[in-house]
């Protein structure tokens, strides 16, 4: 019965995204936060004189094993690392080796969190621009845009008017997929801006989608009076001071261009918004020009899939983020195939797209042999008109194929990576890239967001060699791109490519060192207790290895406290579960988890109720400040961190009736009682643990 329902689980969306994905395989490096790395080899459910317990076994140097309670999964990650050439060694049971180790390099995360808030802190206490808004000319403007918004660029417009009404500098990502409105929403931030005088600088990587940005920005605006220009590599010497000379006297008010607008010889007369589209291609050289030039004017940045270095900054707070998950009416997701490759595919593809009056995109990202490419397709299909486009064209050549293209003179461009910044051709609706495995994950959803700009169904074809075997890493990021064809999925990709790539420079400094050392979730979680620890205390503290101190909770309460696994057969869900039992934050999410395992497997039994107990009673620890919880015979030892709620004059009026009953030492509490029932222990307990924090609630009221 129970595996009935298992394989009915298995089969729905929801065990797509919950149940598929294993968090831990066997012989699987992994991290505990105490011992360092070591390999999973399994769970264990182990009868100690009456107390049944599953654990997670991890293997250490020597094949000394470690039985870690479920109820500590919280201490234990996956070990991934940036590297994957490095060989990994396991730590050594009893040795100091990683203690020593890891407060070295909680010390360096300190000091990295310590500039990332003062970054942010900087920012805010610089004085920017207090824009305002006039709602009538907003919403005539507005009112010009030919489709109706979706609710979440609503949202996102909402948030960015928001920040730039604020008397402190803007810094926010705007991330939607390609096509879902991220420039209507950027122009609407324009708007404001040169509705206040300021001029507006929009920085792309490519002068192809300059030119492109260029005139949607000319006809969106062209009810106004603004001057709108771009400047490239390809503007002329003669033009180029003319722009200079213009910017200077704030005669051009917006300006679009590539790099070439970071030039500090560009003195701007009053520069209120910088918007950067297509973020993942600058460099960390051209981020680190962008804070030291534009620190007190409000910055904008689109982008379809962040880079994992500004993905993990915004999850940590450091930077804001609006989200575009809502695609526009009528869009249909990409049909997405990975193949080796295979000629008469090829060509069955194309002729297929012909066939309904289509065209197509195919990238191939080697400029040197790129003209026989174009031969060999040429040959395989005589029927198709095939052109060739790169970036080392001219740009006069460049544009005239692009404008061919458009007007469907030919039928397939053979084509670099130079079309993945915003071209947007809706008759192009299949895509063939050669060598996929060579592409990154965030670039391969970007490429294929080239395509499906209309109503027609769109294909995407992702081809790698039979000749040549591809690595793990490649084999994670095709997976990923065939499985996530949802539209908006952009950002779900990107935490994926956060977990494949690893972090990167928060900075611009390698941190990969420290990664590879103690891996890249714990990296992260290391730094986002330092950088919340900071943000707290409001003020730089030099570093103590306890600031960065994981305050859980230890219980060793000596009761059985399982998903028992004739209850729960698969050992992936179990692991899930506890796993998230194990990180839960709030008896909200407590009672969320216990209805979805109620609905799925039935009524639980003892064991598992004992757990979700055990877990309250963790919970209600951490509010208080508790370290530890211990139950011995007939004795409960409770042991407090030195910050906690604990109110001492209620608890002395608590003692003082049942003196027999109460012992107070220090920072430990001690109560004497015999249980008979582990559920009774569990209760009593729990209603402690309440009834301090209800004191703790009158106190303060």
């Amino acid at each position: 019965m129970k595996k009935n329902i298992e394989k009915k689980i298995e089969k729905n969306n929801f065990s797509k995204l919950i149940f598929k994905k294993k968090i831990f395989q066997k012989n699987q490096f992994v991290i505990h936060i105490n011992y360092g790395i070591g390999k999973y080899i399994g769970l264990s459910t182990l009868n100690t004189k009456g107390i049944i317990m599953e654990y997670f076994v991890i293997m250490y140097s020597n094949k000394v094993k470690l039985y870690v309670p479920i109820t500590s999964l919280n201490l234990i990650t996956s070990y991934s690392q940036p590297n994957t050439l490095l060989k990994v060694s396991l730590n050594t049971l009893g040795n100091k080796k990683w203690s020593t180790e890891c407060g070295k390099i909680k010390k360096k995360i300190y000091d990295t969190a310590v500039q990332l808030v003062h970054t942010k802190s900087y920012r805010s206490l610089k004085k920017g621009f207090s824009f305002k808004k006039n709602s009538l000319k907003y919403k005539n403007f507005c009112n010009q845009c030919l489709y109706s918004i979706t609710n979440d660029q609503k949202k996102s417009i909402k948030e960015i008017i928001h920040d730039m009404k604020e008397s402190s500098p803007m810094d926010r990502l705007l991330c939607g997929d390609v096509g879902f409105g991220k420039t209507e929403v950027a122009m609407r931030a324009a708007f404001i801006a040169l509705d206040n005088n300021k001029q507006v600088a929009l920085l792309v990587p490519t002068t192809l989608l300059a030119q492109q940005h260029y005139d949607t920005f000319k006809n969106r605006f062209f009810k106004y009076k603004y001057t709108i220009d771009t400047y490239s590599r390809f503007t002329s010497i003669k033009k180029e001071k003319y722009i200079k000379k213009r910017i200077q006297k704030g005669s051009i008010n917006v300006l679009i261009g590539t790099h070439k607008i970071l030039s500090k010889y560009l003195i701007w007369k009053n520069l209120g918004l910088l918007i950067i589209d297509e973020e993942h291609r600058f460099g960390v050289h051209h981020k680190e020009k962008i804070k030291e030039l534009y620190i007190n004017i409000d910055v904008l940045t689109l982008t379809a899939t962040p880079i994992p270095r500004t993905l993990n900054m915004s999850c940590l707070g450091i930077r804001d983020i609006s989200i575009i998950s809502t695609p526009p009416k009528k869009r249909l997701k990409i049909k997405t195939y990975v193949k080796y490759f295979n000629p008469q595919i090829i060509r069955e593809v194309i002729l297929k797209e012909l066939k309904r009056g289509g065209q197509v995109y195919y990238i191939y990202n080697t400029i040197k042999n790129i003209e026989e490419k174009k031969q060999y397709l040429s040959r395989l299909i005589p029927e198709a008109r095939i052109q060739v486009s790169h970036g080392k064209m001219h740009s006069n050549d460049l544009y005239k194929i692009m404008f061919n293209f458009l007007n469907k003179k030919f039928d397939v461009l053979v084509c670099t990576t130079i079309i993945d910044t915003g071209i947007n051709i809706i008759n192009v609706n299949t895509m063939i890239i050669e060598h996929a495995d060579k592409f990154g994950l965030s670039q391969l959803h970007q490429l294929r967001g080239r395509i499906g700009r209309s109503e027609k169904q769109a294909y995407a074809f992702f081809f790698i060699s039979n000749q040549v075997k591809i690595n793990e890493k490649a084999k994670k990021r095709l997976n990923l791109i065939e499985s996530f064809t949802n539209l908006g999925s952009g950002f779900t990709l990107s935490t994926y490519d956060s977990e494949i790539r690893g972090v990167g420079e928060l900075l611009g400094e390698n941190q990969s060192g420290h990664i590879n050392t103690i891996g890249i979730k714990l990296y992260k979680k290391f730094l986002n207790q330092a950088i919340n620890f900071i943000i707290k205390n409001k003020k730089h503290i030099s570093f103590k290895e306890s600031n960065l101190q994981d305050t859980s909770v230890d219980l060793k309460l000596n009761v059985s406290a399982i998903l028992p696994e004739n209850y729960i057969h698969n050992i992936n869900i179990r692991l899930i579960y506890y796993k998230k039992l194990s990180n839960i934050k709030n008896n909200k999410e407590l009672k969320k988890i216990k209805n979805e395992i109620n609905n799925l497997f039935g009524t639980l039994p003892r064991y598992a109720k004992n757990l979700f107990l055990l877990t309250k009673i963790k919970i209600l620890s951490k509010k208080i400040g508790i370290k530890k919880i211990q139950f011995h015979i007939k004795k409960i030892c409770i042991v407090f961190y030195k910050n906690n709620i604990l109110n001492i004059s209620w608890l002395y009026r608590k003692i003082i009736k049942k003196p027999k009953k109460w012992k107070i030492f220090k920072n430990k509490l001690y109560y004497y009682k015999l249980f008979i029932r582990d559920k009774d222990l569990l209760i009593w307990i729990e209603i402690f643990l309440q009834s301090i924090i209800k004191e703790e609630i009158n106190y303060k009221n």
